[in-house]
């Protein structure tokens, strides 16, 4: 089952996204909210929806405002910070936590790249709600970068302009600190061949982290395909089953 959904922030902007549920009724679901990378948008990665369905999880997919040329939610690219699409995603989180069919204390983050950072500083500000997550090559490394491009009074990234805001507020991220409150458990997989994200920083968050794993993929690089997106994928769904216990969904 397939539903299109929107969010409305305090600011009057639109969260626009979509849901994969399972073709289950009378009982409360789990659910994973899906974040998308860095100037990209939810049609990336709404493939992977039908596969958590089948296992049983409901699966969200949503458009940061202003977090991609091609999103579907309100808002400029330059408009956006590491702090909007914080504020986006915890509007998604108190908007989910509502559904009839979901079951609020099964609720999931997962996200890739700027996604992942995201997901992991919003589940440090909200551990008793957030019951695990799934990070994909988290890009811990955005305020170091924000940091120098700051400094060279640079503002593009990958070619896509950014606000004078982002890397100011960027740099001032201190991420291995602020993750650390988050003491639920963590899945991190990340490819041995990232050209973007540098797998040492994943490495590192094992080491703050409370409860984590790391799975690497050999030869993966930056956004999975083929058999490694199906690989990440089934590693994800299985670390959410193991997290619900034995018996549930």
């Amino acid at each position: 089952m397939i539903e299109e959904m929107t969010f409305g922030k305090k600011d009057g902007k639109v969260i626009r996204g979509r849901i994969y549920r399972p073709e289950k009724k009378g009982h409360k679901l789990p659910v994973v909210i899906f974040c998308h990378g860095f100037g990209s948008n939810y049609r990336e990665l709404m493939h992977h929806g039908e596969g958590f369905a089948g296992a049983g999880i409901c699966c969200l997919f949503f458009d940061f405002c202003g977090g991609g040329l091609q999103s579907l939610s309100d808002g400029t690219m330059e408009g956006m910070t590491v702090g909007t699409e914080c504020e986006d995603l915890e509007t998604v989180i108190d908007c989910v936590k509502g559904l009839e069919y979901v079951d609020p204390e099964r609720i999931f983050l997962q996200g890739e790249s700027m996604g992942g950072l995201v997901s992991a500083l919003v589940a440090a500000r909200r551990p008793e709600e957030i019951r695990a997550q799934v990070l994909w090559y988290p890009a811990f490394g955005i305020p170091e970068d924000a940091g120098k491009r700051y400094e060279a009074g640079e503002r593009e990234v990958f070619g896509l302009l950014l606000g004078e805001n982002f890397d100011r507020e960027a740099r001032d991220i201190d991420v291995y600190a602020g993750i650390s409150a988050y003491g639920g458990p963590v899945l991190i997989v990340h490819g041995d061949q990232d050209p973007i994200v540098p797998l040492c920083s994943s490495q590192r968050a094992l080491s703050v982290y409370g409860n984590a794993g790391l799975i690497v993929i050999p030869g993966a690089g930056h956004g999975y395909e083929g058999a490694d997106s199906a690989a990440a994928r089934e590693h994800s769904i299985d670390f959410l089953k193991a997290c619900m216990g034995q018996g549930e969904g």
